[in-house]
């Protein structure tokens, strides 16, 4: 049984927004991640922001590395990042260049398994390249097929690398996700969309603790 983390997903598209939403929900969560369309819209200087603002959280930001291993991710390494992804569906020597140019520099690597069409076997590939975290991520198009992100990481569980879980995961779904294998539990619109959003970060916190609890135990 995994130590479980709360992860927010920030897919919103300015700086200001995100910062608004997370004096709502970061105080409950463990990780902020920067989402990819924010990450398009601001550039690495959201990093900078968040992470002053929330010093103590992990900021991940979500760049989607597919290309340029170890190039594209200087600049949200620089900007003070904790953790940035890379995409399973890469080339293997670019995850292993982000990899490197992470590990190098003290930040992690969450492996992102979109659109990967055999889970295990790509899984089996990725975890002796070293990333910290396999993410099973349901992708926001894909959600709508009614796509199960908590069935879909069994295939993940081939390896040893600890687990992320994303893809439409909100409060009614947020218990399986949490009995499942995961370590990083994400939920970005289940959050950030509600009616209460505060509330909402409340109750998965209160969820995470209980959990931990019981495996401190």
């Amino acid at each position: 049984m995994a130590y479980k983390r709360l992860h927010v997903a920030l897919d919103l598209f300015s700086t200001r927004d995100a910062l608004a939403m997370l004096e709502k929900v970061g105080a409950y969560v463990d990780i902020i991640e920067l989402g990819t369309p924010l990450m398009v819209a601001e550039g690495a200087r959201v990093v900078s922001a968040v992470k002053e603002r929330w010093p103590e959280k992990i900021v991940f930001a979500d760049i989607k590395v597919m290309d340029g291993g170890s190039e594209v991710p200087k600049s949200v390494v620089s900007a003070g990042c904790d953790m940035f992804s890379v995409l399973c569906a890469a080339d293997d020597a670019t995850v292993r260049a982000a990899i490197k140019l992470a590990h190098d520099n003290g930040v992690m690597v969450l492996a992102d398994m979109c659109n990967v069409a055999d889970l295990s076997r790509r899984a089996r590939e990725v975890a002796p390249l070293g990333p910290d975290y396999l993410c099973c991520h349901v992708g926001y198009d894909r959600q709508a097929t009614g796509a199960d992100p908590v069935e879909e990481l069994k295939a993940l569980d081939v390896v040893d690398t600890p687990k992320a879980i994303a893809g439409g995961i909100r409060l009614a779904t947020f218990q399986q996700a949490l009995e499942s294998s995961a370590e990083i539990i994400i939920s970005g619109g289940g959050i950030y969309n509600a009616p209460d959003p505060a509330a909402v970060a409340r109750e998965m916190r209160g969820m995470v603790d209980a959990y931990n609890q019981t495996y401190e135990r």
